[in-house]
């Protein structure tokens, strides 16, 4: 697990979330190196539809943190579980924009391999219009061939199974490494369904056994059966989006996307204004800034109470369980409440540069 803080850069006053890996995680290489992948991953990815993460480095303790953008709003199992299901119309205004930055993520040969509602924040644009961004990265793969070592292969050896049982593709159970892009696509069409019926594609509560049996065996629902007044067409969307054999799935997140819209009759919405890629990559690991880009030197942020915001996801629903061959970095449930932020009024929290020394004070390290 792992605690979100929200917190103001002294200096010159950004507001940020701050994500540190749980202490007794720390001894683990496999965690850790997974929890440094999610900055990896999402900062190499230039999307307004992608949560940018700014920098990294290590608590005076040792354990690792993440510095993110600061979202105001609401997960999307948030938002069902008070309205439900969703109307047609913003179901593919959500799925639309998550398909553009998971077009980003895909083109980068990077596949989320944990989509579910929990990870699909919705806040809003400058204009004040519905942006849904993606969050947490930490099971990311880099599906081409990289030059990740002995690390890379203990992350994705083969028969490992990674995601979150409900929302995971015949190839990710079967856990046999054939994994890319198209799992991310049949996640988000068990998500799409979620949104219009309010019910999850497989019935999750016998356990994880039954729901592998599942997604290998059994019939698709009939959307229809919920949702009587959808039309005929979205069925077989759906039935094309969860198809069995990959190569018969949607291929691209834009395939989806329009396929999606058609279905459902619904045209999908112009991007936000300044919809371009983010400074965010700049920051990413591994790589260097372009010469014309300066840093400041090491700065001060202090963690102030959350004042109503809502930073992440408030914890996994009981919908699928906890992602299977890693662990939910998405923050311990309560985590990024206003309770637990108020204990840090005051208090400074002191990091360095792209990847330096930080400490957390002791009120914040419980």
């Amino acid at each position: 697990m792992a605690a979100v803080y929200e917190a103001e850069h002294i200096d010159i006053g950004k507001r940020v979330a701050i994500k540190v890996l749980a202490q007794e995680l720390t001894t683990s290489a496999v965690v850790v190196e997974r929890f440094l992948r999610e900055a990896r991953a999402a900062a190499s990815i230039r999307s307004p539809f992608i949560c940018d993460v700014y920098d990294s480095g290590k608590l005076d303790d040792g354990r690792p943190f993440l510095v993110l953008e600061l979202l105001e709003g609401e997960s999307l199992y948030e938002r069902m579980t008070v309205v439900r299901y969703l109307d047609p119309e913003t179901t593919v205004a959500v799925m639309s924009q998550v398909c553009r930055g998971l077009t980003k993520a895909h083109a980068a040969s990077i596949v989320h391999r944990d989509l579910k509602p929990e990870n699909i924040f919705l806040t809003k644009d400058e204009e004040g219009r519905l942006c849904a961004k993606i969050l947490d990265f930490g099971l990311a793969k880099f599906y081409a061939p990289v030059d990740g070592g002995d690390a890379q292969a203990r992350l994705t050896r083969e028969g490992a199974v990674f995601g979150t049982p409900a929302y995971m593709s015949p190839e990710q159970v079967r856990g046999q490494g054939a994994v890319d892009h198209r799992a991310d696509l049949w996640a988000l069409g068990c998500i799409t369904y979620e949104c219009l019926t309010g019910r999850t594609v497989w019935q999750t509560e016998q356990g994880v056994a039954m729901t592998f049996a599942q997604i290998a065996n059994a019939p698709l629902p009939q959307p229809a059966a919920l949702r009587p007044d959808l039309p005929p067409s979205f069925t077989a969307w759906f039935e094309k989006a969860l198809d069995r054999s990959i190569d018969r799935r949607f291929q691209t997140a834009k395939e989806f996307a329009d396929e999606l819209s058609i279905a459902l009759g619904v045209a999908q919405p112009t991007p936000p204004r300044g919809a371009e890629p983010s400074q965010a990559g700049l920051l990413a690991m591994n790589s260097e800034p372009p010469a014309d880009v300066t840093f400041d030197p090491p700065g001060v942020v202090r963690v102030t109470p959350n004042e109503g915001r809502r930073t992440v996801p408030s914890g996994p629903a009981d919908r699928g369980g906890d992602p299977l061959g890693g662990l939910d970095l998405s923050g311990a449930p309560g985590a990024a409440t206003a309770g637990r932020m108020s204990q840090g009024v005051g208090q400074q929290i002191s990091f360095s540069g792209g990847s330096g020394e930080a400490s957390l004070p002791d009120p914040l390290a419980r």
